[in-house]
């Protein structure tokens, strides 16, 4: 007997039975119940999301002898022939390869014709996109008024190239990708139903490659299983996939948080010689600091991303003393190299990276010094100085404790500021509101300085994230009414060229002190 794939006999066939499609699972079902079936829908979404399948399960839910039903009983005589592909009345259509004037017309004969066994003719119509402009046009007149026993199901991966008039005419229906979380479990179900054991945390990695296709998953896995056997190991699926080790990729990222430039080159540079090239360490990076800046962001780990209990632990210890716009400019950064990781130099290029993101986690360290100065201008004036440390300059500065001719000086630069407007309590009190309403923003928010003039909600942002902050103003205007009970005017204003001022004027004054 013949060996059926993996995709293939653990398709669905039940709504039940679709992942990561819920919302499009109830309307379908919604609909049949309540008798109002569309004659055309178009299913839209990224490949291996289950558009085709779900296609096929509704032809069986509205042709099941026991039905229309919600949910198609897989043993009547039409069920099973749908399910094996042999249906009279339900006709598959590739269009990449039946695409021109001539198969359409032919279509449009057929429509005419009433069902032989079931109660509707569905049309599947697969990679709907590939018709051509004269089959577009021959298949519009077939949509514009359809017999009422035929249901047609536009399915596609580029939705932008169906014509509107085509799409305007059917009920559309957007699949997402598939959560890592989703693949991973779908997988883990496959291996014990077909009786094989594996390492905890071992498809994290196959969810990460398939990118939300879960056929793409599954062909991994039959892979995976001809290579392993009856138990798959976390490193046949490093070894089979090609990628690089999280605890590797971990080191790295480490490295740069931890100040260590020599370790992270040494760590690149034995990776390389164990054979993993420079495209495998930067996608290892990429994806690994999209997790830590999602996790530092939510203030936990969501439910689309999948991390084992180690790699959590190891991530949450990474992200303590991190903040997330940090990570978020490091990938930022990242994925604007990606050009060059495919140059001539790809490994001079992953170095360079590799420095770049280093230096980027320096910058960090003004912020470190004016928060400092600011507390350290706010101390109590007669304390008993201590030496100035030996590191540099700025470490000196920061770490400095004023005496009370340094305070004077203090307070003769801070008095510069005394007309600006300061931090108030009610504006603090919007950011704790912010942080429960949208933890991402509200994290962001904390980092900046917010205050009240009048009736004027003002906020002082960094150019590390201004730009996103002020895209995301009409969400943020509403979230300042809601929390003040009226309308609020909001201004944001450039804090950078202030701190900048401010942080000069400190270390001059604590270079003339100290003697630096």
């Amino acid at each position: 007997m013949s060996y059926t794939v993996i995709a293939r006999r653990f398709r669905p066939q039940r709504f039940d039975d679709v992942v990561g499609q819920p919302h499009i699972v109830t309307t379908l079902k919604n609909s049949i119940k309540a008798g109002r079936i569309a004659h055309a829908f178009l299913f839209t979404g990224p490949r291996g999301v289950g558009k085709t399948s779900l296609a096929r399960i509704f032809a069986k839910a509205v042709n099941c002898m026991h039905g229309p039903t919600d949910e198609p009983c897989n043993v009547c005589e039409n069920c099973v022939s749908i399910a094996s592909g042999n249906f009279v009345d339900v006709i598959e259509i590739d269009a990449a390869s039946t695409r021109g004037i001539d198969d359409i017309k032919e279509l449009r004969e057929t429509v005419r014709y009433l069902p032989m066994k079931a109660k509707y003719k569905v049309y599947i119509l697969d990679e709907a996109h590939m018709l051509t402009d004269q089959a577009r046009n021959a298949f519009l007149k077939t949509l514009e008024e359809p017999p009422g026993h035929n249901i047609f199901i536009l399915a596609t991966t580029e939705s932008q190239k169906i014509p509107y008039t085509i799409m305007s005419r059917c009920q559309r229906f957007d699949f997402r990708r598939i959560t890592e979380r989703e693949i991973a479990g779908q997988l883990e179900a496959i291996c014990a139903k077909d009786g094989i054991t594996f390492d905890e945390g071992a498809f994290h990695y196959v969810a990460v490659e398939a990118d939300g296709s879960m056929r793409d998953a599954q062909s991994i896995l039959e892979q995976i299983i001809a290579y392993s056997g009856q138990h798959i190991s976390e490193s046949d699926v490093i070894n089979i996939i090609g990628i690089v080790e999280k605890n590797v990729i971990s080191r790295i990222v480490r490295s740069i948080i931890e100040k260590d430039l020599a370790g992270g080159l040494s760590a690149i540079e034995s990776t390389l010689s164990e054979g993993y090239d420079v495209g495998q360490i930067y996608r290892g990076l990429v994806s690994y600091l999209r997790n830590m800046m999602i996790v530092k962001a939510c203030g936990g780990v969501p439910d689309f991303i999948s991390l084992g209990e180690e790699e959590e632990k190891d991530l949450q210890q990474l992200i303590r003393d991190i903040e997330y716009y940090e990570i978020q400019n490091m990938l930022y950064y990242m994925l604007r190299s990606e050009d060059l990781m495919r140059g001539l130099f790809p490994r001079i290029a992953l170095e360079t990276l590799y420095i770049n993101l280093y230096n980027l986690s320096q910058l960090k360290d003004v912020d470190r010094v004016i928060a400092e100065l600011d507390r350290a201008s706010a101390a109590p004036s007669h304390t008993t100085p201590r030496p100035a440390s030996s590191t540099g300059r700025d470490e000196a500065v920061a770490k400095a404790v004023f005496t009370p001719k340094t305070d004077e000086k203090i307070q003769e630069i801070s008095s510069r500021e005394a007309h600006s407007p300061r931090q108030t309590e009610d504006a603090r009190g919007f950011v704790e509101f912010l942080k429960k309403k949208k933890p991402f923003l509200g994290n962001m928010f904390d980092s900046c300085e917010c205050m009240l003039e009048g009736e004027e909600f003002v906020v002082l942002i960094d150019k590390k994230y201004g730009n996103f902050i002020k895209s995301e103003y009409e969400e943020i205007k509403d979230l300042i009414d809601q929390f003040f009970g009226r309308a609020m005017k909001v201004e944001f204003r450039d804090a950078s060229d202030t701190k900048r001022n401010i942080l000069e004027e400190y270390v001059k004054e604590a270079e003339s002190l100290f003697n630096l």
